[in-house]
């Protein structure tokens, strides 16, 4: 059941993850990562898969898809923000949707490191009887 549509959904996860790896040189993550896992700077990628939603369509679902960039000591957020939007929204069948930007304290420390949670739609189709 649904086997066309999985094998397109791991296609794009797996391309979103080679992408973030290939342009940027940093670690990427999926869903969590275990603190024996943490780099040793502050700078990596987290994916994670949201709740599906229904739309408009009887037959397709919205879902969001959350690629959150961890950056320390980088004074062009932004502008990394920027490439990591153009990034992945080339990939087929993400458009992006908004960012949020955070300053995150380390553990127990004075440091602080950026936070940017850009968020991502993709349109999925299901077998279902109407």
């Amino acid at each position: 059941m649904n086997e066309k549509k999985k094998k397109y959904m791991k296609e794009q996860q797996e391309k979103l993850v080679a992408e973030l790896k290939s342009v940027f040189e940093l670690p990427v993550f999926e869903d969590e990562i275990a603190d024996d896992e943490l780099p040793a700077t502050g700078n990596y990628f987290l994916v994670v898969y949201g709740d599906m939603r229904a739309t408009e369509s009887v037959k397709s679902l919205s879902q969001e898809v959350y690629v959150v960039y961890i950056s320390e000591d980088n004074g062009d957020v932004e502008v990394s923000t920027l490439d990591i939007l153009t990034v992945v929204s080339k990939i087929k069948g993400y458009t992006f949707y908004r960012t949020i930007k955070e300053r995150v304290q380390k553990n127990e420390t004075d440091d602080f490191v950026d936070q940017v949670t850009i968020i991502f739609r993709r349109k999925l189709t299901y077998e279902c009887q109407v």
